[in-house]
């Protein structure tokens, strides 16, 4: 084949590389493009001319301290306890045992599948602080002597919806810890034992080395997820009590769907993305620099 044949072959494999695309960008431009454009535009309108006015009042009122203190609270809490629940129950599930794919199924896919409203509603109804089945068995067991108001206490609150958060979303790191676990080879660990490193020898030298490059991903991930995340808490509490468990995305959805305050709804969410893109930029670049330095 001669060169300009050549080039012309490629121009056209391109060209219909490029037409199978067309429609999928056009879908994401409307699906994602439009939405986010209308509410940039949406959050500098203020009585019909564009000015700063929305982002100053999201910023100049008091709730903007107490949404940003609530959503670090939420997203540190619960990151931390699904990264070291997904870790723990990977490692258990790694062991060799007999219908390991079965328990798999059961403790990874049931928490991920079940849908977020039907996981609030469940956990509203088990934390009930007058027919609550936490609260009937933590008294039959003898752990409380009177039924806690789970989600009428503001610490209580933050704490059960942490821990709701944490059940429903530890699957996702166990499951890429799991995927970096069953790339390492069991000579090593055999190895590590001839040498006479113990558990945590064994821990520390070989499967701490070979899951590091899944723990960026994964904290990064859950971190944007967590951030974003809303059925649960709006299911659960609703922001409150006394909005003690609200975040920005909950705060945000009120401000818009109840209050009809769309400029300002318009606003937060902006800065919520903004916070979640430089996360995402900040991890991004180290990655960056890691590839460049290998």
């Amino acid at each position: 084949m001669n060169q300009p044949a050549a080039s012309s072959y490629v121009h056209r494999q391109h060209r219909f590389a490029y037409g199978l695309s067309l429609p999928y960008v056009i879908f994401l431009v409307l699906l994602i493009g439009y939405p986010v454009a209308s509410n940039l535009v949406q959050s500098f309108v203020a009585d019909g001319t564009f000015s700063l006015e929305n982002y100053q009042r999201v910023f100049s009122q008091g709730e903007f301290r107490q949404l940003l203190v609530n959503t670090l609270i939420w997203t540190v809490g619960s990151v931390s306890l699904q990264m070291i629940l997904g870790l723990a129950i990977a490692l258990l599930l790694n062991q060799p045992a007999r219908g390991a794919g079965l328990w798999r199924a059961l403790i990874l896919v049931l928490p991920w599948a079940t849908p977020d409203i039907v996981a609030g509603v469940a956990w509203k109804w088990m934390l009930n602080d007058m027919y609550g089945v936490i609260n009937d068995l933590m008294v039959r067991v003898g752990i409380l002597d009177w039924y806690l108001p789970w989600l009428g206490d503001p610490l209580l609150a933050k704490a059960s919806v942490i821990v709701a958060n944490t059940w429903k979303g530890f699957a996702l790191s166990a499951m890429f810890y799991l995927a970096g676990l069953k790339t390492i080879p069991v000579e090593l660990y055999e190895a590590a034992a001839v040498d006479g490193a113990g558990i945590l020898g064994r821990f520390r030298s070989v499967t701490l080395p070979a899951i590091k490059p899944f723990l960026g991903t994964t904290l990064m991930l859950t971190i944007i997820w967590t951030i974003n995340y809303f059925p649960l808490i709006y299911t659960m509490t609703g922001g409150g009590p006394a909005g003690v468990t609200d975040t920005f995305v909950t705060y945000a959805y009120r401000l818009a769907f109840r209050f009809t305050d769309f400029a300002r709804s318009s606003a937060l969410s902006t800065v919520t993305f903004l916070l979640v893109f430089a996360l995402a930029l900040a991890y991004s670049t180290i990655l960056l620099r890691r590839g460049e330095d290998a």
